[in-house]
């Protein structure tokens, strides 16, 4: 048995989860044109319409084989953001609330930081390089990670 044979049926049928999710993939870029004549009460009346669509579709089995992602700031930042803008807003303290508030909003944004960078830098590798080494069985739907001494 090849350590690339699915453990569970022992099938040779096995992709690595990356081709499954890249497989899974499709880019969408359609356009197209129409026109029309109309006659009505009103009169005749003309028409023409020009449409584009961009897009990517994913299958289920790609969205299921997908990476771990990375954590990103901008979310957590933004929703920090906003709590300090309505906090403020409705300050009606004076300065020692506002600065108090711009405290607590710069504290709140370091710390968000702090989060989304340790987890990008000490739980995303593992997680990646795990995914990297982890196969799918094409006929019993199986995955199982390839160790690293066998890689």
């Amino acid at each position: 048995m090849s350590r690339l044979d699915c453990p569970v049926c022992h099938s040779r049928q096995t992709k690595r989860l990356e081709v499954v999710y890249e497989q899974g993939l499709s880019n969408i870029n359609t356009s197209s044109n129409t026109g029309g004549v109309g006659l009505g009460f009103g009169g005749l009346g003309v028409g023409i319409a020009r449409s584009r669509t961009r897009g990517q579709s994913q299958t289920a089995l790609s969205k299921k084989a997908a990476p771990p992602e990375k954590m990103g700031c901008a979310k957590p930042l933004w929703i920090i953001f906003v709590v300090y803008a309505f906090l403020n807003i409705f300050d009606s303290q004076g300065d020692n609330v506002a600065n108090i508030l711009a405290a607590g909003w710069l504290c709140a944004s370091v710390a968000a930081i702090a989060i989304v960078s340790s987890y990008n830098a000490k739980t995303w590798p593992p997680l990646k390089a795990a995914w990297d080494r982890t196969y799918l069985c094409s006929r019993c739907g199986h995955m199982f990670t390839v160790g690293d001494s066998e890689t």
